[in-house]
């Protein structure tokens, strides 16, 4: 009998030890989960970028005219009164301004001996000055003030003869050549115009951009089909192509970091941030081109704070 009942107290002892392990088993189950959840870190994840590119130099600059012809005379002058003004169509003959001769006389018999004076009085002096070509009034010189023989009393631009003229850096220079296709923006003209490059200067000069002074070259923008409210003297941007357009591989600049070594990424890789060294490229807008990831690929935005093969926790972006 005793017997019996000791068998009958182990199997219970058995049981009740095996059903304390089940249960400890299931606590455990339940319970790990959420402690390795409590240690991973969330992270923004997203995929590279395909993007096109064209290679480029924006600079700044004005629209004027291909063509602008000077009215000067062979002697000097002196201007009453300018019937047009600046940026006035004007056509072929139309009267430009009047001439004070008296004045001129005056002038002429102060700067001169008597002899190059009563020289200057013999010459028919004109009464007034005219249009030799249609276009636009581009400059006017100052009115009642002597104007040098040969010096220019009006500038006309040809009508239909619209360009950009630009400031290049003149760093950027060696990559603008004559036949580069350009987007030109006017600032007071809604929309933008296309045309290409028809002059490069070779002569640099000095000019401020903004309020640094820089080493520039002058180079010179054809506009296609410009619009009639394009007037010369408005300033505009224009963007000079220097490539052919190609696909890149891009990345926003938070998914890059940078120690002394090199740049880099994390790549996510068996739910684990892992560290891959990159090569960046071209710069555009809110991107850069980035050389060493693919478009297939994990990586961790804005990576901040990310140990290296951490386990991480992913929100997808994009």
């Amino acid at each position: 009998m005793g017997y019996y009942t000791n068998r009958k107290n182990g199997v219970f002892i058995r049981m009740a030890i095996l059903a304390a392990l089940i249960i400890s088993g299931v606590a455990l189950y339940f319970s790990m989960p959420a402690i390795v959840r409590s240690g991973v870190k969330k992270v923004d994840v997203i995929f590279p970028q395909r993007n096109e590119y064209t290679p480029s130099i924006s600079c700044g600059g004005s629209v004027g005219f291909s063509q602008v012809y000077d009215i000067k005379e062979d002697i000097p002058l002196i201007i009453k009164e300018y019937h047009v003004t600046f940026g006035e169509r004007v056509d072929q003959g139309q009267l430009i301004a009047t001439v004070d001769k008296q004045a001129v006389l005056d002038a002429m018999s102060q700067m001169y001996s008597s002899s190059a004076g009563a020289y200057y009085t013999s010459v028919d002096i004109p009464l007034q000055i005219n249009a030799s070509i249609s276009g636009e009034v581009c400059s006017l010189a100052k009115s009642n003030e002597i104007i040098g023989a040969g010096e220019s009393i009006a500038q006309i631009g040809g009508r239909g003869a619209l360009v950009m003229n630009v400031a290049v850096p003149f760093r950027n220079i060696d990559r603008v050549r004559t036949g580069q296709n350009a987007v030109i923006g006017i600032s007071s003209v809604d929309g933008s115009f296309e045309g290409e490059v028809i002059s490069v200067g070779e002569t640099p000069r000095r000019q401020f951009i903004g309020t640094v002074e820089e080493t520039v070259a002058d180079v010179t923008v054809s506009i296609d089909n410009p619009s009639e409210m394009l007037k010369s003297g408005m300033n505009g941007n224009v963007t000079i192509e220097t490539g052919i357009k190609r696909e890149v591989v891009t990345l926003p600049y938070s998914a890059i970091m940078q120690d002394d070594k090199s740049q880099y990424v994390y790549v996510i890789e068996d739910g684990r941030a892992v560290r891959r060294d990159i090569v960046t490229g071209f710069e555009l807008a809110d991107v850069t081109q980035v050389f060493g990831v693919s478009t297939e690929e994990e990586v961790v935005d804005s990576a901040q704070g990310i140990a290296v093969n951490a386990l991480v926790s992913r929100n997808r972006k994009g």
